[in-house]
This record gives C-alpha cells, structure tokens and sequence, in this order.
C-alpha cells in the first residue's frame, strides 16, 4: 500500500489534542490548582482527559528547554550530523525517522529538509511504501543509493520484491550521486544486481561515485556492468571494490571518466586475492587514473618482481597503501614503484609501513623509485625530500619490530 502524501500526526493522539484544546479550566474543574491538578486528577476526571492536560503540561515545559528552543536552521544541522554518523558508523538505522516522532517540530523540521532522506536503502527488509515515502521526501536532492545483499536460493530468477525495489529507485535514476552495490553469497544475484541498470539502458547523469563490496568472491562481469558506460556516467570518478578477485577475463572495457580506484581486502581469504598477471593490467582499463589507494595486501605477491612486462602507467600521481602489518608488502611496494613511476604523493601506514618501504628502497635503485616524490606520509612522519626520507628510514633501521609512530 502506497503512503499518501498527507501525513499523519506522529506520537499523538488526535482525539487527546482536540479534547485539549476545547477544555477550559473551568470545564476541568480544577478548583484553582492552576496547573497543578493536570498532574494528580480529582476524582471524577476521566483518565484520557487527564492524561491530555498533563501532556499539555509537560509540553509547555518542553517549550522552555534550550534543545527546544533552536532555530530550526540549527536543528536541521544537528538532525543532518547525526545521520551521516549513523552511514558512517554503518548501523543502518533510520536516525531521521526516529527524531521526525519526536514533537511536531522536529518532524516538520525534518520533513521539510530533502537532505536528511537522501541515503535510499534496498533491502530485504524494505517495503514499497518506505523506499516511495523516502524517495518524495528527498525531493530533489542528490540521493546516495545502497544496495544490501539479497539471500534467495535461486540462480537464475531474481526475487520479486528486490525487482519491484529496483524499479522504483530507477525513477529517481538522474539524481543518484553515489551507487553501492554489497553482494551475499550468491555471485550470479550479485551480477544480476550489477548488470540490472545496463540491462534497461539506465542513465545516471550525475553519479560520481561507485562502491562494489564483494564476500569472498570473483567478479567476472565487472567490466560489463553500467559504469564501464561512459555514455550513461559522465560523471562517474571514483571507484570502490572491496573483497573481490578481478579475474583477467573482465579487463576489456575502459573507461576514461575514472581518475580515483580504491580496492580493499579485510577479510582473510585467499578468494578475493587477484593474481599479480591481473593486478597489473587493471589500470588499463582506467587511462585517465590519476589515483590508486589500497587498503590490505589485494595482489597475490610474494616475490620481487624485476618488471612488470611493460605494463606502467606514468600518469597516476597519487598511491597510498593502508593496513600494513607484515613484510609481505615490501614486494608490493617494489612492483607499484615500477607500475606507477610518476607518482608524487605517496601515503603508506600500518606497523610495518616503514621496514616495507626501507626493504623496497633496498631493492630498487634510489634514482627508479618515485624519482618525483614531492611528499610521503609515512604514519606520523611526512617528507619532502628523498634526501630527507633516507634518513629517517636509516634512523629508524637502528630499531627492530613494528612502527610505533603509526
């Protein structure tokens, strides 16, 4: 059932309000107790009547707090920071729904600002009229849509209920901002999800951003799905993939609109490790990447590579490598000193950040490791020149262990 335009009033009763404003003192019969009777009824009051001049009561104090008291600009920035803490903490809530039952003003305030209903979840747990009345009040505001897995049994068929979802955020396709997309255990209803939008000849004109968060699994079709479109994501300029192989077999599309590519692993498994021979040709399928961050060991390396088989990208710019916690990254870093030649900013953390890159440096001449380095994060410490990182790298040698800077 759709949910009508016109709300009802949240947390109130609409008799108790009427039956409030049509009572007198006098008609409660008081006996001159101005405002103390609401609290301890007399005999003969009827309990909702009582129960309504108490609530009165209680909400003229409400009046007189200083929370109730804001302008309503400064309540909707306080409404607005605790929803992006609830995204960023990941706890799915609806922040903005709670606070909309608080008091009448909140929930005017609430309604009446489009940027506390722009994240839209599509979940198992969904329903139709929730996902419309989110979408009507998030007016036309950029929304950030979140696509959470969907257990079924079936391989070949979606669920009827995850394509009726589908449906509806497609109507506000040319306002989507940012596109996740989390798979379950079911690779083929990942795909599916992926390549729905493709499918139908979506376009997402003002879509910036899009995250792939995988389970232990392989992406095969990645290269196939609508962002690998340039035609339909203009705008799209960073990527995100979490927990996934990328298997050679999907590196055959390009998409030059692309300038920042994330990947991630934190999950132990061999699974989503992509093999070094796939590692490296990624970048081709982004020319214009200006940006590669890393988080966790992602490349099945553990040798030191002499080269890279022609495979550089001179133009990427920026490298961060995240989470390093054992010298396997040291052969990491010599075969991205030799894929990204070019860089000028590079950012490295994790307990052996420092020994990693001091092992690298050991492994490769000084004059091919990053010749244009303009700066390094190296956890606490930050460096401009090679000349001034060598020596912190052979200050910290004396030491043994991890990196207690980080």
């Amino acid at each position: 059932m759709l949910v009508p335009i016109a709300e009802q009033l949240a947390n109130l009763s609409l008799v108790d309000t009427e039956c409030t404003q049509r009572t007198t003192l006098n008609d409660r019969g008081l006996g001159g107790q101005a405002g103390q009777g609401c609290q301890h009824p007399a005999k003969g009051i009827r309990a909702p009547l009582a129960r309504s001049c108490s609530r009165e009561w209680v909400g003229h104090q409400n009046d007189h707090a200083p929370l109730f008291r804001l302008p309503d600009e400064i309540l909707a920035e306080i409404l607005m920071h605790g929803v992006q803490m609830e995204i960023l903490d990941g706890s799915g809530g609806d922040f903005e729904k709670t606070v909309s039952h608080v008091s009448m003003r909140w929930r005017t305030v609430a309604i009446s600002n489009p940027c506390l209903w722009t994240h839209i979840s599509v979940c198992p747990e969904g329903t139709q009229a929730s996902l419309q009345t989110r979408i009507l009040r998030s007016a036309n505001a950029p929304v950030d849509v979140d696509i959470y897995p969907w257990p079924t049994q079936l391989t070949r068929t979606a669920p009827h209920s995850l394509l009726v979802q589908l449906n509806i955020i497609l109507r506000c396709a040319s306002r989507w901002r940012s596109l996740t997309v989390r798979s379950g255990p079911m690779e083929s209803m990942f795909s599916f999800i992926m390549l729905y939008f493709t499918r139908y000849g979506t376009s997402l004109p003002s879509l910036e951003y899009a995250r792939l968060y995988g389970s232990k699994m392989q992406v095969r079709p990645w290269s196939r799905a609508l962002f690998f479109d340039e035609r339909c994501t203009p705008r799209l300029s960073t990527l995100e993939v979490a927990n996934m192989k990328i298997c050679a077999s999907s590196l055959d599309s390009q998409n030059s609109t692309i300038t920042a590519l994330i990947l991630t692993r934190n999950i132990p498994s061999e699974i989503e490790t992509t093999p070094l021979s796939d590692f490296i040709r990624i970048p081709s399928s982004f020319p214009s990447l200006t940006s590669l961050v890393i988080y966790g060991l992602v490349v099945d390396i553990s040798s030191y590579q002499s080269s890279t088989d022609d495979h550089q990208y001179p133009e990427l710019r920026t490298l961060g490598l995240h989470h390093i916690n054992s010298m396997d990254f040291s052969p990491l870093i010599t075969t991205l000193a030799l894929m990204f030649p070019g860089v000028t900013h590079l950012n490295l953390t994790g307990p052996w950040a420092a020994l990693s890159l001091l092992e690298a440096v050991q492994k490769v001449s000084a004059d091919k490791i990053w010749p244009d380095l303009q700066k390094l994060v190296l956890n606490s410490f930050i460096g401009h020149e090679w000349s001034q990182i060598h020596r912190y790298l052979e200050e910290y040698n004396g030491g043994d262990g991890e990196d207690m800077t980080q």
